[in-house]
């Protein structure tokens, strides 16, 4: 499991923090190795849409979509 302290878990739930860890563990297996030690979540937030949303470490972030895909 994750140990790393993300601003803002506390307020998804727990259905939405088991979504962003399933799709974040495909979005880092696709990227090489170098860059997957840059990727961890800072950040979570749910925006206006309903969509959960990170920031990782690198200061990218994405919107991590229901059919579990990212952008």
């Amino acid at each position: 499991m994750y140990v790393m302290k993300i601003k803002g878990l506390s307020k998804l739930t727990e259905e939405q923090q088991k979504h962003m860890f399933n799709v974040h563990r495909n979005h880092v297996a696709c990227n090489g190795t170098e860059r997957q030690k840059n990727m961890e979540i800072v950040e979570a937030w749910v925006d206006t849409s309903n969509t959960v949303c990170v920031r990782l470490s690198n200061g990218e972030w994405y919107h991590y979509y229901s059919s579990g895909t990212w952008g």
